[in-house]
């Protein structure tokens, strides 16, 4: 059963939903006192939202007719109604399910703790369900990764961050768009590894739009940015010094770069996972310890 649940949500991405609501919970116990509990509700609430988008993807995806057998999402991941495991009809009644439940979880919120909840609410059921929800949905169009960002980088951090101290905050912002483009390079790896699939489907990605020389150094040079915006916030005084041990996953981000340069390998988002979450880690233990 749990294994099924995992397959079908694809649970292994939840630790890119981690990092930001840590990061926004972070940057709320700098400035005081935080509830754990809310922490730990907020966490689950973003999960089970990221969830739902997950299976809404699958399901719309199929839809439209994009998911087939033979389509590199299939290779590369078990497909939750290619393997069996749910019909399509099944993989929509969880995904309602999903978004319910995660939607009960923030309208608490937004009516126990701070009202701007619903905003970030709103912008990011708008975001997940535009996101495939026709045939000119976001990620058609080529903007998948602008997407990403958002729902990854600004809502979930300032959510996290709302949901501890009542309000927003344009430090919390700043501090949230580095992993909020890291976010964005998950979907860019798997747009460039997949560029001739989508080309053929018409599908629309940066991918497809620069083509795979130009795609990758656009990846190389966005890897670069968080960094760099990391020092600039060190320098600005929003974060501190020990923030730039960030710096000590350069190197595993520059062996991407490399390795991809020469050849987009299947896990080419998996890569780029991995290095967004150690970053997301130093840079959450830089803020919460001295």
């Amino acid at each position: 059963m749990l294994k099924n649940f995992i397959i079908c949500t694809r649970a292994w991405s939840f630790n890119i939903t981690f990092i930001p609501v840590t990061l926004g919970t972070a940057l709320a116990l700098r400035e005081g006192g935080i509830s754990f509990i809310f922490y730990a509700a907020c966490l689950c609430g973003a999960i089970l939202l990221h969830a739902a988008a997950n299976t809404l993807n699958d399901y719309l995806d199929l839809k439209n007719k994009i998911d087939t057998p033979e389509a590199p999402t299939a290779l590369y991941r078990p497909h939750p109604v290619f393997t069996n495991l749910l019909t399509p009809k099944e993989l929509l009644r969880l995904s309602v399910c999903l978004f319910l439940s995660g939607a009960a979880i923030g309208a608490f919120f937004a009516f126990f703790v701070s009202p701007l909840i619903w905003l970030l609410l709103t912008c990011g059921f708008l975001l997940a369900v535009f996101y495939t929800a026709t045939a000119h949905g976001l990620k058609y169009i080529a903007l998948g990764e602008p997407a990403v960002f958002l729902a990854f980088g600004p809502l979930m951090v300032e959510g996290a961050y709302c949901i501890q101290r009542s309000s927003l905050s344009f430090k919390t912002l700043a501090v949230s768009i580095p992993i909020g483009i890291f976010a964005s390079l998950i979907l860019l790896a798997n747009n460039i590894r997949d560029i001739e699939f989508d080309a053929a489907s018409g599908i629309r990605t940066i991918g497809t739009l620069l083509g795979k020389s130009r795609a990758l150094r656009l990846y190389a040079y966005l890897s670069f940015f968080p960094y760099l915006l990391v020092a600039v916030l060190v320098g600005a005084g929003v974060l501190k010094p020990v923030s730039m041990a960030v710096f000590l996953i350069l190197p595993l981000n520059l062996k991407n770069i490399r390795a991809f340069s020469k050849k987009i390998p299947k896990d080419a988002d998996a890569k780029t996972s991995q290095v967004t979450f150690l970053f997301g880690i130093f840079l959450i233990l830089s803020i919460i310890f001295p």
